[in-house]
C-alpha cells in the first residue's frame, strides 16, 4: 500500500505542475485618462486638441519654412477681465549647433516673455477665436540638419480697474 501511494503522490504533483504550466498568463491592461475641467470663469484652449503635439515645419521652395497655424477659444466671464499671454522659454528651434528664431502671434498681436494683452474685456466676456501663427525666420543656407523646439504659451487672465 505504501508504495501505491509513494508512486501515486509524485504522479499526481507531476499532473497538477504540468497543468499549471500550460495555464493562461494574465494579461494588464494599463489605461491612462486624463480630462481638464476649466473654471467657468476663465478658459483657453485649441480648437484642435492634439495642436502643438507633433508640429512640422516644412521648407518649402522659396526656402522659408511653412508655418503652424491653430485656432484658439478664449474667453474670460469677468466683465472687467482680459486675457494677456506671454512665452515660457525660447521661441527658436535648435539643432545643437545653431538656432532658427521663431515669431509667435496670437490674433496678429506677437508675444515675447512679458506678459501682452490678447483679447480684450469686451471681447473676452462672451469669448472669441484667435488663430495662433508660428513663423520662422528664413534659414540659411548652413543652417540645416533636424531642428526641434519645445517653448510653451502661458495665458493669463487678468482683471483691469
Amino acid at each position: 500500500m505504501f508504495k501505491k501511494i509513494a508512486f501515486a503522490a509524485p504522479l499526481a504533483v507531476l499532473a497538477l505542475g504540468s497543468s499549471m504550466a500550460f495555464a493562461a498568463e494574465p494579461i494588464n491592461q494599463v489605461i491612462n485618462i486624463k480630462a481638464f475641467v476649466p473654471t467657468s470663469l476663465f478658459n483657453v484652449a485649441p480648437q484642435n486638441p492634439d495642436f502643438g503635439r507633433d508640429e512640422t515645419m516644412t521648407r518649402q521652395g522659396s526656402g522659408d519654412l511653412t508655418t503652424v497655424r491653430g485656432l484658439f477659444n478664449l474667453k474670460h466671464t469677468d466683465p472687467k477681465g482680459a486675457i494677456n499671454a506671454l512665452i515660457d522659454g525660447d521661441a527658436a528651434l535648435y539643432n545643437g549647433r545653431d538656432s532658427i528664431p521663431l515669431t509667435v502671434t496670437i490674433g496678429g498681436v506677437e508675444l515675447g516673455s512679458t506678459t501682452t494683452e490678447v483679447v480684450n474685456e469686451l471681447d473676452s466676456v462672451p469669448g472669441v477665436q484667435r488663430e495662433m501663427v508660428i513663423r520662422a525666420q528664413t534659414p540659411t543656407a548652413t543652417q540645416t540638419g533636424d531642428y526641434s523646439t519645445s517653448f510653451a504659451v502661458v495665458f493669463e487672465p487678468v482683471i483691469k480697474p
